[in-house]
């Protein structure tokens, strides 16, 4: 696989940057979606509640301005007590009944309603005196009332008041059309100031990027945004119908410019997961770096080991795995360093063992070869007693002269300290007696070669001054060693004769060296995996045990 094939760093630094990734991908994703149906519902309430806002406006100034015309045509509809004319009033009764009218119309008048007028079929009118009818009858609306003779309502901009003309009105005509009512074929004309409500329409053009469309209940359109752009079927559409006259409001909103906030959030999420990629790359590779730096280093350090170079030391400045690795190989270094001082050691031990044999080799050959020639005169002469003590001094020599170094079987030792026996025995007669106790089964376990005689020799030297004594020898297995006692009670030694018993002794001193090669012959093959202890009484005798690792003779060969 091609993973397999990367270095761990970069397995590390895809690994970490896939982690902090993908969490981080999946909560931007999450807090987009989140946020953008969270704009995008209260954008639609909004445009819901501004639609709402525009009806419920529209429907007030409606029933304002119907529930005036009501109540006005139904007082100009009782001709028993209203008693207007076509014409300006000039009689006082005349215009008494103009006042009756103006107070009515001035009632009816509220704050948004710019003007209610009363148009006679004559062209005057009741209903004050900033209103000019000349400019007026420019309107369409009235043209069209004039024309169709119905009621007409519209939007438009009125330039027919003197002073304070509105930018918008809302106007309403009705004719006045009456069997017994007063003013017949005349016109009531109720105009409402809409720019309140134009003022709220611009801003949400403005803040919604919307266009607004007022029609009427025949779907003719009283108002409209000034846009240009055009109406696309993707456009984002709320309606409203008013209670009154069934006009259609609707708000229309650009799909784009609807979601244009949802964009926004969305390039903020994406400028967010970029910056956290630069920063989870940028922590990634520092951490893996650091992370792979510390394996280098030890990888290095293995390698210069491998070549033999063991002054090699980690520095360990924590306490992680790492850390540990390395206080461990440190560790390791350290023994193998010491392990190679000591078998350079034994080394140096066998090579002064060998060296000594080969310098102390020409004297002992002279001595055997000089005692085998007296064991024949001594046999020619018919001296039998001192041709048996030449055969086994001979046979004593022949092992010590064997000078390589090599472990025996127990059975070979024990044959070799016989003779030695033999020769004790016809030295000092029966005066003292060997007692050996060993399982048959360990003959054939290994031990250094002439480690028996030399510690046999200090007894007979030492302890036995006329040679008579017991001496017991037992051999024995203890787990995965082997246990040799040899015990004597002979005149013992001091603690301080005891303390240098296996120490080897100055240049100038004679003797006492046998103990010392033995320890030396235990080490040489079992490096510290070996005891020997020695224990002694005055007058009572010495106690040596040695155990050493269990090891045998290969008897299938």
């Amino acid at each position: 696989m091609f993973i397999n094939r990367l270095s761990t760093q970069k397995k590390l630094f895809i690994m970490f940057l896939i982690v902090a990734l993908v969490p981080l991908l999946t909560l931007g994703i999450i807090s987009y979606l989140q946020s953008s149906k969270v704009v995008n519902g209260k954008l639609a309430n909004y445009n819901h509640f501004a639609g709402e806002k525009i009806k419920t406006q529209l429907d007030q100034i409606l029933v304002d301005m119907y529930y005036g015309s009501s109540a006005i045509q139904q007082y100009l509809a009782d001709s028993t007590a209203v008693n207007l004319r076509h014409q300006e009033p000039k009689t006082y009764s005349d215009f008494k009944e103009m006042n009756n009218l103006e107070r009515l119309l001035q009632a009816h008048k509220k704050s948004n309603i710019r003007g209610i007028y009363v148009i006679t079929s004559s062209g005057y009118f009741y209903g004050g005196y900033d209103f000019k009818f000349d400019l007026f009858k420019k309107q369409e609306i009235w043209k069209r009332s004039v024309w169709s003779g119905n009621p007409s309502i519209g939007i438009y901009q009125p330039t027919h008041y003197k002073d304070n003309n509105p930018k918008h009105v809302l106007g309403l005509i009705v004719p006045l059309k009456y069997s017994y009512g007063v003013l017949n074929n005349g016109y009531l004309l109720i105009e409402t100031d809409v720019d309140d409500l134009f003022e709220l329409m611009k801003v949400l053009e403005k803040d919604l990027h919307s266009r607004i469309e007022i029609k009427n209940e025949l779907g003719q359109s009283l108002y409209h945004s000034t846009s240009k752009e055009a109406a696309r079927k993707d456009d984002i559409i709320w309606k409203e119908q008013t209670n009154i006259n069934n006009w259609n409001v609707e708000i229309r909103v650009p799909r784009d410019k609807f979601y244009q906030s949802s964009r926004v959030i969305f390039k903020i999420v994406l400028i967010g997961i970029g910056i956290s990629f630069l920063l989870a790359s940028m922590l990634s590779f520092i951490f893996s770096n650091q992370f792979t730096k510390k394996i280098l280093n030890l990888k290095f350090a293995i390698d210069e080991v491998s070549k033999g170079i063991f002054d090699t030391k980690l520095s360990i400045h924590t306490k992680d795995e790492i850390g540990k690795l390395s206080f461990h190989f440190n560790r390791m270094v350290d023994k193998i360093k010491q392990l190679m001082e000591e078998i350079k050691q034994k080394e140096l031990m066998k090579r002064e063992a060998e060296m000594k044999a080969i310098h102390y080799q020409i004297n002992p050959h002279l001595l055997f070869n000089t005692l085998n020639t007296i064991q024949w005169k001594a046999r020619l002469d018919g001296n039998k007693e001192i041709g048996q003590m030449l055969l086994h001094l001979s046979k004593v020599l022949e092992g010590n002269l064997n000078f390589s170094i090599e472990l025996i079987s127990i059975k070979e030792e024990l044959e070799a300290i016989e003779h030695f026996l033999v020769i004790q025995r016809l030295r000092y007669g029966d005066h003292f007696n060997f007692h050996l106790v060993m399982d048959e089964k360990l003959s054939n376990g290994l031990i250094p070669r002439m480690t028996l005689q030399p510690m046999l020799e200090n007894i007979f030297f030492h302890a036995f001054e006329d040679g008579e004594g017991i001496i017991e020898l037992e051999i024995l297995e203890s787990g995965e060693y082997f246990r040799l006692s040899l015990k004597d009670n002979g005149k013992g030694m001091s603690q301080d004769k005891l303390n240098t018993l296996f120490t080897r002794p100055e240049d100038n001193v004679r003797g006492g060296i046998g103990l010392y090669n033995v320890k030396q012959k235990f080490q040489i093959y079992f490096g510290k995996d070996f005891l020997i202890r020695a224990d002694s009484v005055l007058t009572q005798g010495t106690f040596i045990t040695i155990s050493w690792p269990k090891r045998w003779r290969d008897t299938r060969g």
